[in-house]
C-alpha cells in the first residue's frame, strides 16, 4: 500500500476542480448517510436499459466512508496533473466527459445482465402450489425482487472508473514525470528506509493496472469493479491521446508520444497554428503595396504642349542644370526658321540657345524625367538590407521547425549585428522548439535575449525560464533570480497565478 502526497510534474494551474470534486463528493456521501436517502434511482442500473442521467449521477455516489476516503485520496494527485496543464475549465469538461462515457460503456456492457429471471426464479421458489399467486400478484412480487436485486449489486457506483481515467491520462501527457510516494509493505509493516520513494507516473500506473489485470483474471475474467476499472482507464486513455493528439494539451516534449519515439511530437493544429503567426510575422515586415513602376513613354504618348515657364520673380535654382528641350515632330512645320525673329517674336534669337527650364514635379527632383523625349524607366534593382534579409532567414528556419539550425544562425546574426534580435513571435517560437528538444540551455539564453529585446513579453518569459530552472535543473536559486526581475503587481490574473505557484514549487524546493 502506498500514499502519493506529491509530484515534480510542471503545475501551471490551480487544482480548482479537483479540490471541488473532493468536497462534492465528500458532502453528498454525508447528506446520504444523516439522511437515509434511497439512491437506487441514480446508481448505474445494468440490465435495464440506457438511462443518461444515471452515467453521470453514479461517479458521485459512495458504497461507504471507507469506499470514498480511498477513492479521494488517488482523486487529488491525478487530478493535480491534469488540472495543472489544461486548468479549472477544461479539466470540469474533460472529468465529466471521461464519467459520462465511461458510464455510458458500462451500462452498454452489462445491457444482458437484467435481473428479472433471477426475480422470477425468486417468485416460483415462494409460490405456494397449492394457493397459486394471480399474474398481477405474480407481475407486483417480480418487479418487486428485480429492484431489490439491483440495489443488492446489479448496479455500479463510486469515483473509481473516473480516477483510473485521470491516471490514464498522466500516464500519457506525463509518464517521466514522477509522484512523491510514502510506502508501506502493509498497515502494520512499514518499510526498512522510511518508505519515502519518486516513482514516476508510469510506475504508479503499471501497478495499478497490473492489479487490476490479475484481479480481473484470477476471479474467472467476471464483469465486476476490476472489469469497469479497466473499463474507465481504456476512456480515459482514449481522450488522453485524443487531446494530445489535436493539440488541445502542451506536454512541452514529455508526452509518453514524444518518449516512444524520441522526438518531439507536434500536433497538426500546433503546426498550422505556427505557420500562421510566422506568417502573419513574416507578412508584418513587407510592405503594405507593390513598389510604383515606371513606365517609359511612347512616342504618340509625349505631350506636345509647350512646357510653362517659370515666372521671372522665381529665383532659378542654382544647383540644377537646365537642359535643351527638343521640340516635337508635330510642331516643326509651324515654327519659321530662327533667322527671322521678326515673323516670330515668340521665340528667342538663335543666338540664344533654347533652354528648358526646370519645372517643380511632385513626382521627382531629377531634371532627366522632366523632359519628355527622354525615356524614363525602372530596371527593377534593388539594394537588399543584409538585417532584414538575416532575419528572413532565421525566421523561416523557425517556421521549419529546424530550431537548431536558427539558434546557430541568430548566434552568428548578434555576432555581425550586435543588438538585433528576430521578432518576438519567433523569438517565443524558438526558444518553446528549443524545449521540445531538450536543449535547455539555449532556450534559457534565446528567453533572456528575449527579455532584452521585448519588455512586452519580459514577464512572461521571465516565468517560463524559472519554471524551466525548476523542472529540468532543480535549481530553486536560479528561479527566484528570475521572479525577482518580475513586478509581480502588474502581472494579469493567469500570469499572476502562475508566479505565485512558481515562487512556492521555488520555496519548498529550497528549504528541502
Amino acid at each position: 500500500m502506498f500514499f502519493i502526497y506529491g509530484t515534480d510534474a510542471p503545475i501551471y494551474h490551480y487544482p480548482i476542480v479537483t479540490t471541488a470534486m473532493v468536497v462534492i463528493n465528500v458532502f453528498v456521501h454525508f447528506l446520504i448517510s444523516v439522511t437515509g436517502y434511497d439512491v437506487t434511482p441514480w446508481i448505474l442500473a445494468f440490465g435495464d436499459g440506457f438511462h443518461p442521467l444515471q452515467w453521470l449521477t453514479h461517479n458521485f455516489l459512495h458504497a461507504g466512508w471507507l469506499h470514498l476516503i480511498g477513492n479521494m485520496i488517488f482523486l487529488f494527485p491525478f487530478g493535480l496533473i491534469v488540472e495543472g496543464k489544461i486548468g479549472w475549465l477544461r479539466m470540469l469538461l474533460l472529468y465529466l466527459a471521461i464519467g459520462t462515457f465511461q458510464g455510458f460503456t458500462q451500462q452498454a456492457i452489462m445491457l444482458p445482465s437484467d435481473p428479472h429471471d433471477e426475480a422470477e426464479a425468486l417468485v416460483e421458489l415462494f409460490n405456494d402450489p397449492d394457493e397459486p399467486m394471480d399474474e398481477e400478484a405474480r407481475e407486483e412480487l417480480t418487479r418487486q425482487w428485480r429492484k431489490d436485486l439491483m440495489k443488492q449489486g446489479f448496479g455500479s457506483l463510486g469515483a473509481s472508473a473516473v480516477i483510473f481515467g485521470l491516471l490514464a491520462v498522466c500516464a500519457i501527457w506525463a509518464p517521466v514525470n514522477e509522484f512523491d510516494v510514502y510506502f508501506r509493505w502493509s498497515p502494520l509493516i512499514s518499510a526498512p528506509d522510511g518508505g519515502e520513494r519518486q516513482w514516476s507516473v508510469m510506475t504508479v500506473c503499471g501497478i495499478f493496472v497490473v492489479k487490476e489485470f490479475c484481479m480481473f483474471l484470477m476471479m474467472g475474467m467476471p464483469i465486476s469493479s476490476e472489469a469497469l476499472h479497466l473499463n474507465g482507464f481504456m476512456v480515459g486513455a482514449v481522450f488522453g491521446l485524443g487531446t494530445l493528439y489535436y493539440g488541445l494539451v502542451d506536454c512541452e516534449g514529455f508526452d509518453l508520444i514524444s518518449q516512444w519515439t524520441g522526438a518531439p511530437f507536434v500536433s497538426e493544429r500546433t503546426r498550422a497554428r505556427e505557420r500562421r503567426e510566422q506568417q502573419q510575422a513574416i507578412d508584418a515586415t513587407r510592405p503594405t503595396g507593390p513598389p510604383p513602376a515606371v513606365v517609359p513613354l511612347m512616342a504618340h504618348q509625349r505631350t506636345t504642349e509647350p512646357t510653362p515657364r517659370r515666372p521671372s520673380s522665381l529665383p532659378q535654382p542654382s544647383t540644377k542644370a537646365s537642359i535643351p528641350a527638343r521640340p516635337s515632330p508635330s510642331a516643326q512645320p509651324s515654327i519659321q526658321p530662327s533667322i527671322q525673329p521678326s515673323i516670330q517674336p515668340n521665340i528667342q534669337p538663335a543666338i540664344q540657345p533654347r533652354v528648358q527650364p526646370i519645372i517643380d514635379s511632385p513626382e521627382t527632383d531629377s531634371p532627366l524625367l522632366l523632359d519628355a523625349n527622354l525615356p524614363s524607366f525602372d530596371d527593377g534593382a534593388c539594394l537588399e538590407d543584409p538585417v532584414e534579409a538575416s532575419r528572413r532567414e532565421i525566421e523561416s528556419l523557425i517556421s521549419r521547425t529546424e530550431f537548431t539550425s536558427a539558434v546557430r544562425k541568430l548566434a552568428d546574426f548578434r555576432k555581425r549585428h550586435p543588438g538585433q534580435v528576430v521578432s518576438a513571435a519567433a523569438m517565443g517560437k524558438l526558444a518553446e522548439g528549443l524545449i521540445k528538444e531538450k536543449h535547455i540551455r539555449p532556450a534559457l539564453t534565446v528567453l533572456s535575449i528575449g527579455c532584452d529585446a521585448y519588455p512586452a513579453y519580459e514577464a512572461r518569459w521571465r516565468i517560463r525560464m524559472a519554471s524551466l530552472e525548476i523542472v529540468c535543473h532543480q535549481d530553486p536559486i536560479a528561479a527566484i533570480k528570475q521572479l525577482r526581475l518580475i513586478d509581480k503587481d502588474a502581472l494579469d490574473s493567469n500570469l499572476r497565478q502562475q508566479y505565485l505557484t512558481i515562487a512556492e514549487r521555488a520555496s519548498r524546493l529550497a528549504d528541502t
